[in-house]
């Protein structure tokens, strides 16, 4: 192995420059870019998307290049200098909707080129049109929609989130973990609204674990496992949240296949008589003779917010929570659970 290594390096210190190259790009094979990402992206104007590519560089990880004329492109995860292989995160943000490519190009140590391309299409955002907050739990439980809904975490600690980024959810220990947004931003009695957001159970047997519920605690509760509705995801609702109790409507579940260790999306929205629960898009809807107080309340993620002792903790993780007062059409729905 040696005397091959030698020989090698007599023959590249012998050579010209153009000779080097030429003979360091047939002992090294071609890089290769390749991703498990639909190639096909719909995006949504002033919203992020993130995108993992894999690289591999036999010669080495030189630099690379980006090609985008819809918006900005930013690199999260930068590759090693001379690295063999890795991944590669990169944020697009587009700016103005249309239809173009997005290209990623890679050259190596040998001078060698490789490109992996995106179609996107961008759409008008899904945007921020009635929207009162939005928490994607990105190193930290502030309100990215620019409201000022600030959230404040007790003992709950940050981890990877469904796509495997870190630092990018929030795991609760079943215990006495939970989050509270104190502000009074949500209003239940609204004429619609619009929640969403992503749960992971961590122990389905485990009974009352409440995902969301208003402070205080009964005027609107979304809860997995109830003792009387057991292992569905169920929403509760009450006219008045001063009265310790239930009477619009109940642990109303749909029938869903909700997995332990397994992320699910959860959709509740409300259009004015009439409330929907989707879990990962199956659901149903609901009709009540009563409406909810108009009045605005804060909201605690993660446990009931009385101050009883039975707080129904909620074991597991929770991310990116959304909520409108506005209801959502079909593509904006389709979106918050695919990006």
């Amino acid at each position: 192995m040696r005397k091959i290594f030698f020989f090698v390096l007599f023959i590249l210190i012998g050579c010209g420059n153009e000779e080097n190259e030429k003979l360091k790009n047939t002992l090294f094979e071609e890089p290769d870019l390749y991703t498990s990402h639909n190639q096909i992206i719909t995006l949504y104007s002033n919203n992020p998307y993130d995108i993992i590519v894999n690289y591999n560089a036999p010669c080495g990880y030189n630099k690379l290049k980006f090609e985008f004329d819809l918006g900005n492109v930013l690199l999260i995860t930068t590759p090693s200098k001379n690295s063999k292989s890795g991944k590669i995160k990169i944020r697009l943000n587009s700016k103005k909707s249309g239809k173009g490519i997005f290209k990623i190009i890679l050259t190596d140590n040998c001078d060698q080129n490789t490109d992996l391309s995106f179609q996107i299409s961008v759409q008008e955002s899904l945007g921020y049109d009635g929207l009162l907050a939005n928490y994607d739990f990105s190193n930290n439980a502030e309100d990215k929609s620019g409201n000022g809904n600030n959230a404040e975490v007790y003992g709950v600690v940050l981890t990877k989130d469904r796509n495997g980024n870190d630092n990018a959810a929030y795991k609760f220990d079943g215990i006495d973990d939970y989050i509270v947004i104190s502000k009074e931003f949500f209003n239940i009695g609204n004429e619609n609204y619009t929640i969403s957001g992503w749960f992971f159970i961590d122990e389905i047997k485990k009974q009352n674990q409440n995902i969301l519920n208003i402070i205080p605690s009964f005027g609107l509760s979304l809860d997995w496992n109830k003792i009387d509705n057991p292992f569905v995801v169920s929403f509760s609702l009450n006219n008045n949240p001063e009265i310790e109790s239930w009477n619009i409507a109940s642990s109303i579940g749909v029938l869903g296949s909700v997995g332990e260790k397994i992320w699910h999306h959860f959709l509740l929205s409300k259009n004015k008589n009439t409330w929907s629960l989707y879990i990962d898009g199956v659901g149903n809807s609901f009709y009540f003779n009563s409406n909810p107080i108009d009045k605005y309340f804060g909201v605690s993620l993660g446990k009931k917010s009385s101050l009883d002792s039975n707080s129904n903790y909620f074991k597991g993780k929770l991310d990116d929570f959304y909520f409108f007062d506005r209801l959502l059409n079909r593509d904006e729905i389709k979106y918050l659970m695919e990006n």
